[in-house]
This record gives structure tokens, sequence and C-alpha cells, in this order.
């Protein structure tokens, strides 16, 4: 199944100390092997773990039992999933299985902790809202979904108007009229009548995208149209709650292939998605003085998230660091060894950055994926969006 940002809020929020949390990502994209790459990851992460004194005999036995499973599901399921380039599967001893079909591809990984690995799947959250587009003319629309790169189209919402050309409406305004429609105030009259059909078109079409939009959830919305008044005009139309969900447009008609539309789609919405990434890094680093509602860099970032202050967390899609974890009160840090809240011993980890990810969404902080460049914040690697200042 596919995963919205709710559904993966509660599996960020899943932990189990008794018995690791299997993460694998799979690629699945033909012409990969994706079972030969499987059993080579399970060869390299349980020689990993046997070397880990953190696991216990008893824990690494379970591992390798749950290793065994999903290969024998690899080997029996993969073969018939379609439109798929990417299994994202979580589990453990103790029964938890979460599985999610992806349209698009990421390198294979897999990952042993106590909780799942999420970076990657908030990293295509992130990076992939859920678009409605709507490619119209002055005659036609036609809409589609946008979604992890996976463009699908509602051929049921397909809309069509008999808007009438200059010569139909002429030969309508004449006949039986006894004469013909010259210049001046006739052909004034002619283009008042067909821009009356078109603007009722355009309505229509606004009418229905609003609908539509509501109804499967869309985040934001793109509009395609030729070179010409119908954007505009179909913008005038659009209903105060598309207008604000507006992200972009493109030159294009309804008649052109589904594959090049898609094209101009994912440009339109990749350059929004970079245009704003660098509005926040902007932000971020304009408000990074003292007293002020940014930071940037690991520690301070660290320091504002544990203390509850961050609005948003921006990280770029490399970004890694490591660090230490408590097991017990999921404090973070990059430096100390015994949690300064209980007491007890931190776990070191590799994957800090993805704590800090997964701590962020715990607090329903927004998290920004950072793929812009920026030649300011990228030498920090992370930054963050305060909500109060201490």
């Amino acid at each position: 199944m596919m995963i919205d940002r709710n559904q993966l809020e509660i599996l960020a929020n899943y932990q189990n100390t008794e018995n690791p949390v299997i993460s694998l990502y799979l690629n699945i994209t033909p012409p990969k092997n994706p079972e030969n790459e499987l059993n080579s990851m399970i060869h390299n992460t349980l020689r990993e773990i046997e070397q880990d004194n953190r696991y216990t005999d008893k824990q690494i036995k379970r591992l390798k039992k749950l290793m065994e499973q999903i290969e024998d599901y690899a080997a029996s399921a993969l073969k018939r999933i379609a439109g798929t380039r990417m299994v994202a599967l979580f589990a453990d001893a103790d029964g938890f299985w979460q599985e999610y079909h992806l349209p698009v591809g990421l390198p294979s990984s897999m990952v042993v902790a106590v909780d799942p690995y999420t970076r990657p799947m908030t990293m295509l959250l992130d990076e992939f809202d859920r678009y409605c587009v709507v490619v119209a003319d002055s005659r036609k629309a036609r809409i589609f979904s946008l979604y992890l790169g996976d463009f699908e189209e509602f051929p049921d919402v397909f809309i069509e108007n008999n808007v009438p050309d200059g010569v139909r409406v002429k030969q309508s305004m004449t006949a039986g009229a006894g004469g013909t429609v010259k210049g001046g105030l006739g052909d004034k009259r002619i283009e008042r009548h067909i821009e009356d059909h078109v603007h009722r078109h355009l309505k229509n079409v606004s009418d229905k995208t609003l609908n539509f939009f509501k109804k499967k959830n869309f985040t934001r919305l793109i509009l395609g149209g030729p070179d010409d008044k119908t954007l505009p005009n179909l913008k005038d139309h659009l209903h105060s709650y598309l207008k604000d969900r507006l992200a972009a447009e493109f030159n294009a008609h309804p008649d052109n292939p589904a594959a090049q539309l898609k094209e101009k789609a994912i440009g339109a919405a990749q350059a929004y998605e970079r245009d704003n990434e660098r509005a926040l890094l902007d932000e971020i680093i304009d408000r990074s003085g003292p007293n002020d509602k940014g930071e940037l860099g690991v520690e301070p970032v660290l320091e504002a998230l544990m203390l509850g202050q961050v609005q948003t967390l921006a990280i770029k899609a490399d970004f890694k660091t490591e660090g230490y974890v408590c097991p017990n009160d999921r404090t973070l840090s990059t430096y100390q060894r015994t949690c300064p809240v209980c007491g007890g011993d931190m776990h070191y980890t590799e994957y800090l950055a993805d704590e800090m990810v997964e701590e962020a969404l715990n607090q329903n902080a927004e998290v920004q994926h950072v793929f812009a460049e920026h030649e300011t914040f990228d030498p920090h690697g992370i930054g963050a969006r305060l909500r109060f200042t201490l």
C-alpha cells in the first residue's frame, strides 16, 4: 500500500527494545535482480550484527529467522507486484510487519535498530506533494494526479464543452436573418458570444477541479494550458481555496501525449519545491542571530529539538552525522554517553540525523528535506526555524 504522513508518524513512533526492527528498502526496478540484492544485504547485515555487542544471542537468532521470512516473502511476492519500483518493509520478531509499495526508486538498504528507519520515506513524502494537475484550453480539459512520481489520468473527469468557432457562430447568427453579419458591431457580437462560451467552459473546469481536489485530498494544484489567455482566465474562475494552493503553471495543450504532460508537470513541481526550499533557508539564515528564531548546525539544532522549539527542521537530503540516543526517553546527543534525563546508558548510532528527523516528526514539527543548492546553508547541512526563543 501507499503511505501518507499520518501513517509515517505512527510508523516512526513504533519502538521495540526487546527485538530490533528490520527496515528494508528494496529497489525492484527492472533490470535489477532484487532477490540477489536482498541476499547480499542480509549476508552483510548479519555479519555486522554478529560483531555488534549490543545484540544478545537470542536477538541475533530471532533476527536470522526474521530475515529468512523476508527472503521467502521476496521469492514469492515480488513477482506479483505491479506498478512498483520500491518495496519498503518494516518487521520485527514479535509479528510487526508493515509493507509499502512505492512508484519511486531509491537505493536499496537494510537497517536494524530499535525503531523503523523512516528517513527515506520522509524524504519521499517531503519531495512529492499530492498534486492535482489540470491541463485545459478553451474547449477541453484533462485532470491528472501527480504523487511520488506517479502520473495518473482520471478520464471520467475529462471535460469537453461545445465552444463554437467564429465561422460556425457567424453562420448561426446569419441563418434566417436575411443577410450577413459584417465587421464592426457584428464581429464584436460574435467575439462576445464565443468568449461567453469559453468562460462558461472554464467555470465548469474550475468547479469540477474543486470537487475533485477535495475528494482526492490533494495538497497542491498545477495548471497547464496553451500560450494564450486560457490560464489567466482559468485562474480568474478558480475558487479561493484552489488559488491558495496553486503551485505552478506550464505551457501545454490537452491533446499533448500524457508522457509529455507528465514531464512538464514534474518539472513545474520540482521548480516550485526548490524555490520553497531556498526561501525557507534564506529565512533560517536571516534569523539565525542571537535570540532570534533560526538555528544552523547540528549542536544548535539538536539543543532546540530537545527543548521542543523546532517548528521546521531543514536538512540536506544527503546529510549524515553520528552520535548517541537514549533508548528509554529518546534523548539525543552528539557526545554524551550517559543520559542527562534518566541517567541510563546512551547507545551509539551512525544515524543521528535520522533520529533527529524522527524526533521532529514526533513533536509535530515540519521536516523539509533540502535538494536545492545553497552556498550559505550547505556547509551546515541542517538548520531549523523555531516556534519560540528562550
